[in-house]
């Protein structure tokens, strides 16, 4: 009987021991690492859509501006403008990440669109009353490389078109459009720095040499220069959101500025520089807050 109670007490036992290391395909039991949550607020817990080496990310920018623009493209005009209230600038901009190697020395390359556009009104009135305002595109490109952690140096291509229309307060005046254009190539530096495991700092500086065109309708009057030189600026923090999924978020909160200095000097064509100088510089500024909100795949 004794014999008994003892088989039965182990085979009782070698069938629940084996019940707790086995398992059958399609069961219920599995390992949680293995199937990751749809929304996750952890920043690690993302599979990159890419893999781990290239990181995409695609977003809105939003640049909440006030603009100091020249009144007129004639080289020997001095007026500024300044727009009445600030005007929101907005566009998509696409960044492309490549992960280079596992260190500190020169570790990612990274690659950059960002295309934004608005219109502008000026509270300077003209003696007659006319409305002065205008319409303005900026796109830029730029690729670049970290050369140790997060400080980095980039260079580019940026454009800037601007339409400037004077609306004339007498009826029945002409309305006079006045297109403009600054071009050229950009270079920089730019840094990150980790503060916590969701925020960050950046901060960017750049120099751009840049080609300004001007037309004054009428009489046709052309101004142009290679001499414009320009200096933008961007700093800010970077917090990283939920992920939905593979896809992560970030939110972008910054201060950008930039400033172009127009020379029309002995290498200006459309009028000669004025008397007693080589140089006849315009200011031409741009600043105020802007923030961009990024999906990160």
């Amino acid at each position: 009987m004794k014999g008994i109670i003892l088989s039965f007490v182990l085979t009782v036992t070698a069938l629940c021991v084996g019940s707790s290391f086995a398992r059958e395909p399609g069961s219920l039991e599995q390992d949680e690492t293995a199937v990751k949550p749809i929304f996750s607020l952890k920043t690690d817990d993302r599979e990159p859509l890419f893999g781990d080496r290239f990181t995409l990310k695609a977003g809105y920018k939003i640049w909440v501006a006030k603009w100091q623009a020249q009144a007129s493209a004639v080289p020997t005009s001095q007026t500024q403008v300044n727009s009445d209230h600030p005007s929101a600038m907005n566009g998509p901009t696409v960044t492309g990440i490549l992960k280079l190697r596992e260190s500190a020395w020169f570790n990612s390359a990274f690659i950059n669109f960002t295309w934004q556009r608005d219109g502008f009104d000026f509270a300077e009135q003209f003696n007659s009353g006319d409305h002065f305002f205008a319409n303005r595109r900026d796109y830029s490109i730029t690729g670049g490389v970290a050369i140790w952690e997060g400080l980095g140096i980039f260079a580019g291509y940026y454009d800037s078109r601007q339409e400037f229309t004077n609306q004339p307060n007498a009826p029945g005046s002409t309305v006079e459009r006045h297109p403009r254009s600054l071009r050229g190539p950009i270079v920089g530096v730019f840094a990150n720095v980790p503060m916590s495991e969701r925020v960050s700092f950046y901060g960017n500086l750049a120099y751009a040499q840049l080609k300004f065109r001007g037309i004054q309708v009428p009489p046709n009057f052309i101004a142009d220069t290679n001499s414009a030189q320009g200096w933008m600026n961007e700093i800010g923090v970077s917090i990283t959101g939920p992920r939905v999924w593979r896809i992560g978020t970030e939110l972008q909160l910054g201060f950008r500025a930039q400033i172009v200095q127009k020379n029309f000097g002995a290498g200006a064509t459309g009028g000669a520089p004025p008397a007693g100088t080589n140089q006849h510089p315009l200011h031409d500024l741009t600043y105020g807050p802007i923030f961009a909100v990024n999906a990160v795949f």
